[in-house]
């Protein structure tokens, strides 16, 4: 079994986080656990224009690590095995394009992100996961 855990650094993330390691306990084999972070695409515009591709992938990737930190060590502290992924993108599109490519079991995510709109019962990227997914998706606040 493979869990999908998409992580954006908000405490409904890191809550994921904690629920899907309740769940690989109750589990008789452990699940691979997976971490996502999608960032949103900063080269649009004329960015491109004044920073060169390798500076964006840098910046993408540095805040990608630093979002995915604390559901590392919260995983680290439990003592569970996981894999991560960082990817830029759409966050809805991106976490379902990554559950198909890894055949995932089901998807554990938070209920809203980190973003001013996460005030919103669901946040959008979790509304069009909940839409779109082929597998089960557990939200969790």
């Amino acid at each position: 079994m493979k869990i999908l855990i998409p992580v954006d650094g908000s405490p409904h993330s890191i809550n994921a986080v904690r629920h899907a390691i309740d769940l690989a306990g109750a589990l008789s084999v452990p699940p691979q656990l997976l971490l996502l972070n999608v960032q949103r695409n900063v080269a649009t515009g004329n960015v491109k224009l004044f920073i060169d591709a390798e500076t964006i992938e840098d910046y993408e990737r540095e805040q990608g690590m630093q979002v995915l930190q604390a559901a590392r060590q919260v995983l680290e502290e439990a003592g569970l095995p996981y894999q991560y992924h960082l990817s830029v993108g759409q966050p809805a599109a991106a976490i379902l394009h990554y559950a198909a490519q890894q055949g995932v079991s089901m998807i554990v995510i938070g209920a809203h992100g980190a973003g001013g709109l996460g005030k919103r019962l669901l946040g959008s990227a979790v509304a069009n996961v909940l839409e779109s997914a082929e597998v089960p998706v557990t939200v969790v606040r």
